[in-house]
C-alpha cells in the first residue's frame, strides 16, 4: 500500500509526500523487525527457562542418587569394618560374633556402579544455550560438576574392586546363597516420588542354621592374610567413596543454588 503511494507521488513529482512516505515505509520497518527480535528474545527466554527446569530435574535426580550411594557404601564400610575386626582380633569371635564377621566380610564386597550423568546440561550445551539458562557463574559450576568432576568422582569411587572377586571365591557357596535369598541387600522404590528406580540397602539378616560351616569359613578368612589385606584396600576405597560422595552432593546444591 505505501509502495504504490509512493509510485504515485514519484510519478507526480510529489516530493513532501514522498519524504512522508519514505519515512512511514522506515519506520514501519523498524517497527517490523523490532517486533521480531522482541518476539525472537520472548522465544529464547522461554526454551532457556524450559532448559533450566530440565537441568534443576537431573541436578535433583543427581543428589537423591548420590545420597543413595553415600548410604549404601556407608553400610558396606560398616560391615567391612566389623568383619576386619573380627579377622584380625587376638581371640576368634564366638556366638553371633562369628555371623557378624562372615556376613560382614561378604557385604564389604558389595557395590552399587554409579556414573554421575546429565543429560539435559549435555543437551544444552551441544545446542549452544547454556547462555540461556543462568549466569556465568552458573554455567561455569555445571561445566566443572559434569565435566570435571564427575570423572574424579569415578575414579574415587573406582570399578570392580579387587576384594570382591577375592570373597566370591573364598566364601563357602551355601552362604552365598544364604545371604542372597535372605535378603542381606534389600531394594525398594523411595516413598514418596513417582520416579523410577530402586534404592538399595545392607542389612544385618540372620544367620544360616549351619554353624559349623559358619565356624569352619571363619576359621579360613582368619587365617587368609590376602583376603585380610583386600579388605583393608577395600576399606579405604568404600572410605575415600564416602567422603567424594558427600562432597560431590555438597557441589550438586550448589549448582542448583546458582541456577534458582
Amino acid at each position: 500500500m505505501i509502495l504504490r503511494r509512493l509510485v504515485a507521488q514519484l510519478r507526480e513529482q510529489n516530493w513532501t509526500a514522498i519524504a512522508v512516505e519514505f519515512v512511514l515505509l522506515v519506520i514501519g520497518v523498524f517497527l517490523g523487525l523490532q517486533a521480531s527480535n522482541w518476539n525472537d528474545a520472548r522465544n529464547e527466554r522461554a526454551q532457556g527457562e524450559r532448559w533450566r527446569q530440565q537441568i534443576l530435574a537431573d541436578l535433583d535426580q543427581n543428589a537423591r542418587d548420590l545420597q543413595d550411594r553415600l548410604d549404601y557404601n556407608s553400610q558396606a564400610l560398616a560391615f567391612g569394618e566389623t568383619a576386619l575386626r573380627g579377622l584380625e582380633s587376638a581371640e576368634a569371635p564366638t556366638g553371633a560374633a562369628v555371623w557378624e564377621t562372615v556376613l560382614g566380610a561378604f557385604q564389604a564386597g558389595q557395590i552399587w556402579p554409579y556414573r554421575l550423568t546429565g543429560p539435559s546440561y549435555r543437551e544444552v550445551q551441544a545446542a549452544g544455550g547454556l547462555t540461556l539458562i543462568g549466569s556465568e557463574r552458573a554455567q561455569v559450576k555445571l561445566a566443572y560438576l559434569y565435566d570435571v568432576s564427575a570423572h574424579d568422582f569415578e575414579l574415587v569411587s573406582g570399578g570392580l574392586p579387587k576384594y570382591r572377586e577375592l570373597i566370591r571365591e573364598r566364601m563357602p557357596w551355601s552362604i552365598q546363597s544364604h545371604i542372597w535369598d535372605s535378603n542381606c541387600q534389600t531394594g525398594s522404590g523411595r516413598p514418596g516420588l513417582d520416579e523410577p528406580g530402586v534404592a538399595f540397602e545392607l542389612v544385618a539378616c540372620p544367620a544360616p542354621g549351619d554353624q559349623a560351616l559358619l565356624q569352619t569359613a571363619l576359621n579360613q578368612l582368619r587365617v587368609d592374610t590376602e583376603i585380610q589385606r583386600a579388605l583393608r584396600g577395600r576399606l579405604s576405597q568404600l572410605k575415600a567413596s564416602v567422603a567424594s560422595t558427600a562432597r560431590q552432593i555438597e557441589r550438586v546444591r550448589s549448582v542448583r543454588e546458582s541456577l534458582e
